[in-house]
């Protein structure tokens, strides 16, 4: 568990001296969105990339936990129904 706050503790600064350090450089870049081009400050860009960033991780994360379950699930099944037959076959072999 203290691994996991070491991570988030290190995560939190780079993510807080990047945001500081694009809010800080008022430059203009041009930044092509899908279908416009439009000038928007660095650090606008930055927050943008940034939330792109946590939402497609965090999409990542509960597809490969949802597919996890969904293996998991076929696997308890898969037990019970193994579990169900040796047991059935021990009675059968023990009569």
């Amino acid at each position: 568990m203290i691994k996991f706050w070491f991570y988030f503790l290190i995560l939190a600064v780079f993510i807080v001296l990047g945001l500081a350090i694009g809010a800080s450089n008022d430059s203009v870049v041009m930044f092509d969105f899908l279908f416009v081009k439009k000038e928007i400050s660095l650090a606008s860009v930055l927050v943008i990339g940034l939330l792109f960033g946590l939402v497609l991780g965090v999409y990542c994360s509960m597809f490969l936990t949802f597919k996890l379950w969904l293996q998991l699930k076929v696997a308890k099944t898969q037990f019970n129904r193994l579990k169900k037959k040796t047991t059935a076959d021990q009675d059968i072999s023990s009569k």
